[in-house]
């Protein structure tokens, strides 16, 4: 696999190791619009989706629930966090890896994973060294027709300017914050949907590889 810096696994086992039972209680308040982008999926059955930085496995229950017979993958750089979902998931078509979407190339070539129709960004890229990266090593192993979804922290270009800069001063804190080349490069794709709801506080994107 691609041999990404040992501080940025380090990083992430620090930060969310003493996080993993309370994490979805503590995030559920400010990591608006999850649920709105994967009611949008519309997965279907035996279609594959891998969330990458799955964490507890949040989305991925949501996934299971929502569409039926999906088969899923979850891939984090947190083995405590993959620990918890692997609890969570007591589910015959799902897998978790370890590792960060920098690997899904060479994932795929050596068949741990399947060809995805769908890979799903949680407000995952917004914590990543190399978001661009990141979305380009998706872009490579999806196929034509294979859909690339994210939702994460948009400009919050609508909301009071005091919030908006006291909620990315606090993001900040933990190494978070809007990643606008994203959308960028994203919205230059043909077939790509980009809303920011709730006053631009976050970004919803659906993208359709023509291949």
């Amino acid at each position: 696999m691609k041999v990404v810096e040992t501080s940025t696994f380090e990083r992430m086992e620090r930060m969310y190791a003493p996080q993993q039972r309370i994490y979805d209680l503590t995030r559920a308040w400010y990591l608006l619009g999850r649920d709105r982008l994967l009611d949008g999926i519309a997965a279907r059955p035996g279609e594959t989706l891998v969330d990458v930085g799955c964490g507890t496995g949040r989305n991925l229950d949501r996934v299971a629930r929502l569409y039926p017979r999906t088969r899923l993958c979850g891939i984090d750089p947190s083995r405590a966090m993959l620990k918890t979902a692997g609890r969570r998931l007591v589910l015959e078509d799902v897998r978790l890896l370890h590792g960060v979407a920098e690997d899904l190339p060479v994932m795929l070539a050596h068949g741990a994973i399947t060809p995805p129709d769908h890979i799903l960004f949680s407000y995952s890229l917004s914590i990543m060294p190399d978001p661009l990266g990141a979305i380009e090593a998706a872009l490579g192993v999806l196929p034509a027709g294979g859909w690339l979804h994210v939702v994460d922290f948009g400009p919050m270009d609508r909301l009071p300017r005091w919030f908006a800069a006291g909620m990315g001063s606090w993001l900040e804190r933990f190494d978070v914050r809007h990643r606008p080349q994203v959308a960028e490069r994203l919205a230059a794709l043909p077939q790509t949907s980009l809303v920011r709801p709730f006053g631009g506080y976050c970004e919803l994107i659906h993208l359709r590889n023509r291949g």
